[in-house]
């Protein structure tokens, strides 16, 4: 498989938050239950990541033998003033209509812009180091789709893609693809724990 380069991404697993259902970008909340978390690879040596507590936790949980390098510019989006906050404690507030109406030109106050998000994402995926052939990447939602906008095989929107906890995304690029930051050749979607199969 020396042609070919495999980079495994995956969504840390639930917080309080997400189960609550609330924006939840830069605050740094644990697991809310890691020991439910099944082993999926003790043989993974080195797994990328958020600096975040959540996705620090789930690479512990999933891959015990694993030295953790983090980078912040894996990290969620900054939502602001919406941290923390439902849609519908949302709903009403122009600003976040808005937002949801055209991220792309819209804000949430004090947060981070789309553009500005996807770019530090982009940015520290291509600055991972070249000499591997496997790469596993424990992050958030928001980031795993902003790799899909940036990498899958097809150009597709950023909200057209769901990306839950316990999910794993296979991005496979061709070397040239790899060194030159150009799209992957395949994309493969499957249960974290289940058979390598497409779905």
């Amino acid at each position: 498989m020396g042609d070919v380069v495999t980079v495994r991404i995956m969504r840390h697993a639930p917080t309080k938050e997400n189960l609550q259902k609330r924006y939840l970008g830069w605050t740094d909340s644990p697991l809310a239950d890691p020991s439910v978390l099944p082993i999926v690879d003790q043989n993974v040596s080195k797994v990328y990541g958020s600096d975040l507590l959540r996705c620090q936790q789930t690479a512990a949980r999933y891959f015990p033998n694993a030295m953790y390098i983090h980078d912040a510019r894996f990290r969620e989006s900054n939502f602001g003033e919406f941290e923390g906050k439902t849609y519908d404690e949302l709903k009403s507030d122009k600003r976040y209509c808005a937002w949801l109406d055209n991220p792309a030109l819209n804000f949430p106050p004090n947060g981070e812009g789309f553009d500005e998000f996807s770019a530090r994402v982009v940015e520290g995926f291509l600055a991972l180091p070249k000499e591997d052939q496997d790469y596993v990447l424990v992050v958030h939602g928001g980031v795993i789709r902003a790799l899909l906008v940036r990498f899958a095989p097809e150009e597709k929107p950023f909200w057209s893609y769901d990306v839950p906890h316990h999910v794993l995304f296979t991005f496979t690029f061709s070397q040239r693809a790899w060194k030159e930051g150009a799209r992957c050749m395949s994309l493969s979607v499957v249960p974290i724990t289940g058979k390598p199969t497409m779905y």
